[in-house]
């Protein structure tokens, strides 16, 4: 597996486990106030960048144990070009999910728990399809 493809699958790991311990806590979100939610969602994005370090160090390890080298992570245009779009994708992603939600908090009384959520979560899925867009150039 190539080192790029390995590096993003790791992302999309942390994102999963981040986005899964999030919702096993956010159950009662309804009853909820907002500081113990924002302590909530700040420990998810904690999780989520432990995870995404100990993931790339177990694939990582794994993957020097199955092929038995060492890739080296070498960086040209096409990376630079790859990661722009994926960049792209995300910051329009999260633009127009904040926009969305917004709207929903000032003209349709969206609680302003949920609006809290949903903009984290906008974040969690701008990175999950900005991921996939890596994958995909880079096959």
């Amino acid at each position: 597996m190539n080192i790029k493809i390995r590096n993003t699958l790791t992302e999309i790991i942390a994102v999963a486990i981040a986005i899964t311990w999030m919702y096993s806590k956010l159950n009662g979100a309804a009853n909820m106030s907002i500081a113990s939610i924002t302590q909530v969602l700040v420990q998810s994005i904690g999780i989520s960048i432990l995870a995404a370090i100990f993931s790339a160090i177990a694939i990582h390890i794994v993957s020097a144990i199955i092929t038995k080298s060492k890739e080296k992570n070498v960086i040209d245009e096409r990376d630079n070009m790859i990661e722009f779009y994926a960049l792209r994708l995300s910051n329009v992603i999260f633009g127009i999910s904040l926009v969305i939600i917004l709207a929903l908090l000032g003209w349709f009384n969206l609680p302003i728990n949920f609006g809290i959520i949903a903009i984290t979560l906008s974040v969690f899925l701008a990175s999950i399809c900005s991921t996939f867009l890596k994958i995909y150039l880079y096959k």
